[in-house]
């Protein structure tokens, strides 16, 4: 439901807007000026992209040293732990370990859609009818 939810909002928002207000107000759109547009949509929207797997991946790898860091103190102290020390390792491995699978699950999910995400846009931009008379290919 909130993906569908995400998926309604994303339908309604203008993504060319920001774009479009950097042009001179009530001026005729250019030829030139739509392809820049798209370009720069198009970029910003591969570099949020970007940006999105840059942040799942720092926050694995934060994660994963924060789990072989416990496991080190574990090694080096494990003679001396009592039962409640032992409990509380093994609770806190099990739930990085969960932590862990879903950032690397989010990760392939983001790797897999991201391409297919940009071609969506690339496509609504082609049928956008403030673009769409610029962007015709000729043949």
């Amino acid at each position: 439901m909130h993906e569908e939810h995400l998926r309604q909002v994303e339908a309604q928002l203008d993504y060319l807007a920001p774009f479009l207000a950097q042009l001179p107000p009530g001026e005729k759109l250019t030829r030139w000026q739509a392809m820049r547009v798209k370009d720069e949509c198009l970029s910003d929207f591969k570099q949020r992209l970007i940006d999105k797997a840059n942040l799942i991946q720092a926050r694995f790898e934060k994660e994963t040293q924060e789990l072989q860091k416990k496991q080190q103190w574990y090694q080096e102290n494990q003679v001396t732990l009592t039962a409640e020390d032992e409990d509380w390792y093994l609770s806190y491995c099990s739930q990085a370990m969960f932590r862990i699978r879903i950032l690397e699950q989010r990760l392939n999910r983001h790797k897999e859609l991201a391409p297919l995400k940009y071609l969506a846009l690339e496509e609504k931009l082609h049928k956008d009818p403030r673009l769409v008379e610029f962007l015709k290919v000729f043949v």
